[in-house]
Order: C-alpha cells, then structure tokens, then sequence
C-alpha cells in the first residue's frame, strides 16, 4: 500500500493486542489509525459513540470478536449509523487483510 495520509481509520476489536497491532502497522504507513477494545455493555456504547464524535473518520474496522455476535455487532453498527453515518465500514478476513481491504475500499 503506498503512503497515505487523508485516511482516518478507526478499529473496533475486544483483543487489545490485536487492535493495537492493527492501528500500528497503519500508522506506520500514513494512514492515521486508531484502535478501541469495545465490551457488550452500555459504557461501552457511550465510549463509542464519544470516539466516532471525535474526528472526521473515514473508515470503520470492525473485528471478528464483535461481528460473530449478531445482536452486538447490529447494536454497534446502529450506534455508528446514528452517531457518525458518514463513516464506511470495511470488511476484512482478518487482521492480516486490514491494508487489502482498505485498497479494496479506498482504491489506494
């Protein structure tokens, strides 16, 4: 992926490890990525809904620890929807596809 410094990316994960893993390698390449470990209660919801307020985000990640759980993942996206509905949300395999994917979305 070449450098790109436009994007802000934001990851949600509950692996801290691998959020903060994913926000490193993007911001090693331009792109100005940052990561929340994100549980299945209300606090949770508030801190995400602070942190789409937060910046003019581009992208959405979100992993598959959230995704699996069907009622979370649909709670977190209308969260997203009403909060920031601007922001696109990217698919991935994985966090080994998180550049590809942002290739794929952002034509980069």
């Amino acid at each position: 992926m070449s450098e790109v410094t436009s994007l802000n990316i934001l990851i949600f994960g509950v692996d801290n490890q691998v959020t903060d893993g994913v926000s490193n390698r993007l911001r090693s390449q331009g792109i100005q990525a940052e990561s929340l470990v994100i549980s299945n209660t209300q606090e949770s919801d508030t801190e995400i809904e602070r942190i789409l307020r937060s910046k003019d985000w581009n992208g959405l990640i979100v992993g598959h620890g959230v995704r699996q759980d069907q009622e979370w993942f649909e709670r977190i996206m209308n969260i997203v929807n009403t909060t920031n509905p601007n922001v696109s949300i990217i698919n991935t395999k994985g966090p080994d596809d998180v550049e590809n994917a942002i290739e794929r979305y952002f034509n980069v």
